[in-house]
Parts: C-alpha cells; structure tokens; sequence
C-alpha cells in the first residue's frame, strides 16, 4: 500500500539560461517516513533542485516506473523487512547514472558494509542531522557526481541472424518491447544496420542522421544525443537507428560506438542492439560488453553453417557463457530437421521459436510491432525474457546489474 505522499519543493540554484532539461536532470528525490529525516535531507541540500515525498523505497520504485529524470534518489528502508529484494526491484527500473542512497534504522556495520558493496553511494543511519546530509550524503550525490568514464551500466543484449531474412530485427523489436513491459524498465533498440536495417519500417518509424553521425565521430555525441536521435516508441521504449541510403559511403569508429553505448547504458536499463552482418572489428565494443549475445538462425543449411561459425566469433569476443543459440521459425515447412540442427551446432538450441505464420509478415506490412499482432510471439519471447532479467542471487543481483558484474 502507498504512503501518502508530501513533496516539497525547493528552487535549484541555476542561472537563468539554463536549460529546461537540464533542470530535471538535476532533481534530487528523497522519500522518506518521517519529519525529522525530511527536515534534515531539506535543511542539509538546500540549495538544490530537491523534492521530499513521504514514503519509503517501495514508492520510489513506483516512481521510477514513469519517471527517471532525476540526478539522484534517497530512499528510506526503515521498516521494510527484505531491503535487500526491493533493491532488487528497484535495480529494474533505475537507470545506470541515477545516484541512490538509503536511510535506515539499521546501525550494523556489517549491514552498512553489506549495501555498500552493492553499489550504493551511501547509506546513512537514522536519526538523520543536517550536519550529516551536508558533510555525508551532500558529497556522495552533489560533490562527486561529475561524469567520469562510462564503465558501467544498463544491460546490453546483442542480436544477429546467421543468414538474411531469419528474423532477428523482429525478435530484437519483441524482445525490447516484452523487457519493458515486464521488468518496467525503460529500455533502448540499438539498430547497428545504418544501410538497409528494418527496425525503422517494421515499427512505422523514420529515423534521422543522428545515429550515423555519433557513431562516425563520438565527439559530435554529447549528453543531449540520447534526446535528439531517440524515437519514441512507447512510454519505455526507445529507438536509435538510421537509414542510410545504398550508395553512401561512412565508416563507423569503435570510439564512437563505445561511446553511443556508453551514454545509452547511462539512461536505459536494458540495451537491445540488433547488430550486422557480417561483424565489423568496429562494433566489437558491444560484443564485448553484452550480458547475452544471442545467435539466431532459421533451420536451413546456410543458416545452420554460419550460426556455428558466428558462435564462435562471439565467444572470443563475449565469452563462451554468454552466447546463446535461438532457432527460429523451427517447424517452417520444408526446414531442416531438429536432429539435424542438433548434429551440426553440437548441442540443441539453447532457444526455439516456432512458426508464427503470416501474422508477423502482416505485421511488418501494417507498421506495428509483432508482438501487439500475433499474441503467440509474447508467450515463445518470455524464457528469454526470463534468461536476461533473472535475479540469480538475491544479495549480489544489484551489484551485477549496476556495475554490470
């Protein structure tokens, strides 16, 4: 059940010209349970762009299911009896570069020691001071929140079909789309095939030359990239891509692909990229920083041939864990049979989807994403869905999926 919320406002020290957007990104919000913590967190960040609402950790994560413009976020533990799960949750829907704090009654070193090593960049015990939110909390959130190297953040999940036509854009649109409205996080398309890619046109969308121009030359990318080249696909969801004409000519950089995903692992908690073929050194960098690098093929020969070789050049890159098998459109007419997938990858499909029928053609057609179309992509989309969001560990999920550990 919701606390009744209380929010207090007080005017951030800005000049004038500053931006409208850059305003919000400087929010501080702090939910807490009680009088006096809020009158020290008010008292101790005066000055900053900060907002006091009552309630608890529970409410902030309901808060960040639909709004995450905010610098950084207190929230209060006190009486909650598993912090350590509704970090969990809160994990799901706060982005990489929101700093978090907690407040508690808990005074353990042990337990302090314990939320620290999850990331954390501070918990401080009630009762809270104002000497104490100025000299403590005050640094962690304000003082040292300067942008350094982008090193961690939201979860990447590559996707490549082993053979044209397999199907990889439209299980890298579901699979985006489903995350989102399971995890309630917000989540970012990474369509990588600047020439020719179908993300665009299978969601009825026209992208600009932003992508293009980020990934050619990093230093053109700054913060505000993220708001001029995403295309809103829903409330959660957003897409970067481009549609270069055939003839172009550009070269992509692995700086400035490093440093697209870098600032999209900033502000989404999951990022799908749907990623050429065949693999140019220059995108190696997301190859590298995927959690589950995912190979599609449908079961004919060609496919079959290239998804044991395209394994194996994403396993020296990623790391044999972390590549997946997904056969696709498994029982098409015609199609190879599964002893034979089997025999030729050297194990069964960690994976299957089967034929889904016209609906997903007729999807494409109409513009829509498939997964609104034909009701049975969703069900065959969830174990996968499952596989990247699961909490494997109850006390180290947090760390994993912020430090992307």
């Amino acid at each position: 059940m919701l606390e009744s919320m209380m929010t207090i406002n007080v005017a951030p020290v800005k000049p004038p010209e500053a931006a409208p957007s850059s305003l919000i990104r400087d929010r501080i919000v702090c939910f807490v349970n009680d009088d006096l913590s809020a009158d020290a967190l008010l008292k101790g960040l005066e000055g900053c762009n900060i907002e006091i609402k009552r309630g608890t950790i529970r409410n902030a994560i309901h808060m960040l299911e639909t709004d995450t413009e905010l610098l950084a976020l207190v929230a209060d533990i006190s009486e909650v009896d598993d912090p350590f799960a509704q970090l969990e949750g809160l994990s799901r829907v706060c982005p990489a570069d929101v700093r978090v704090a907690l407040i508690g009654d808990n005074k353990e070193i042990a337990f302090y020691r314990a939320l620290m090593d999850l990331g954390l960049s501070e918990y401080l015990p009630k009762p809270l001071t104002r000497n104490i939110v100025q000299t403590q909390l005050r640094r962690r959130l304000i003082d040292e929140a300067a942008p350094g190297p982008i090193d961690r953040g939201g979860q990447v999940v590559s996707i490549c079909g082993a053979q044209g036509g397999a199907g990889a854009t439209s299980i890298a649109i579901g699979l985006a789309m489903l995350l989102a409205e399971t995890t309630k996080a917000k989540v970012a398309l990474l369509d990588l095939n600047l020439q020719g890619g179908e993300s665009s046109v299978m969601l009825g969308v026209r992208p600009g030359q932003g992508l293009r121009i980020a990934l050619e030359n990093p230093a053109r990318a700054d913060s505000l990239f993220i708001e001029r080249a995403a295309i809103e696909i829903n409330d959660r969801v957003r897409l970067f891509a481009a549609d270069e004409e055939l003839d172009a000519t550009f070269a992509i950089t692995k700086e400035g692909v490093s440093h697209v995903l870098g600032l999209l692992r900033q502000r989404f908690n999951y990022i799908v990229v749907d990623l050429p073929i065949p693999l140019s050194p220059a995108i190696y960098p997301v190859i590298a920083a995927s959690r589950h690098a995912i190979v599609l093929l449908e079961a004919e020969v060609t496919g079959l041939r290239n998804a044991k070789a395209l394994r194996a050049a994403l396993a020296r890159i990623a790391g044999e864990n972390r590549v997946l098998t997904l056969l696709n459109r498994a029982d098409r007419a015609g199609g190879l049979p599964i002893e034979s997938i089997v025999k030729g990858l050297g194990g069964k499909p960690d994976l299957v989807i089967p034929d889904l029928g016209k609906g997903m053609t007729e999807a494409i057609n109409l513009g829509i994403p498939a997964l609104n179309h034909v009701p049975r992509l969703r069900r065959h989309l969830a174990p996968i869905v499952r596989e990247i969001a699961a909490l494997e560990d109850e006390s180290k999920g947090w760390l994993r999926r912020i430090l992307g550990r």
